[in-house]
């Protein structure tokens, strides 16, 4: 079901619908919000789509460090599973 909320971003009003739901739709705002206001606070700059290229980049950025981390976590993985496999195999024998 697709549920309509209206959040504040930067002092603006919005009415966001997802079918995520209001309680995710809610944190997604909090956490864009204070991604902005942290730019606002640590750079010089007053325009608003400057703040929110910088807020972007910094979350893009963010991402792609989970997504390695993901990765290796994943290769890691994977490396021991053959080593069991491997060590299974070889009792087998």
């Amino acid at each position: 079901m697709v549920e309509a909320v209206r959040v504040e971003i930067l002092g603006n009003e919005y009415v966001l619908r997802s079918e995520a739901g209001a309680e995710r739709i809610r944190r997604v705002a909090e956490v864009l919000n204070a991604k902005l206001n942290e730019v606002l606070s640590t750079t010089n700059t007053s325009s608003t789509l400057a703040t929110a290229v910088l807020a972007a980049l910094n979350i893009t950025n963010e991402l792609l460090q989970l997504q390695d981390r993901q990765d290796n976590l994943l290769q890691e993985i994977e490396a021991k599973t053959e080593r069991l496999l491997f060590m299974i195999e070889e009792q087998k024998a």
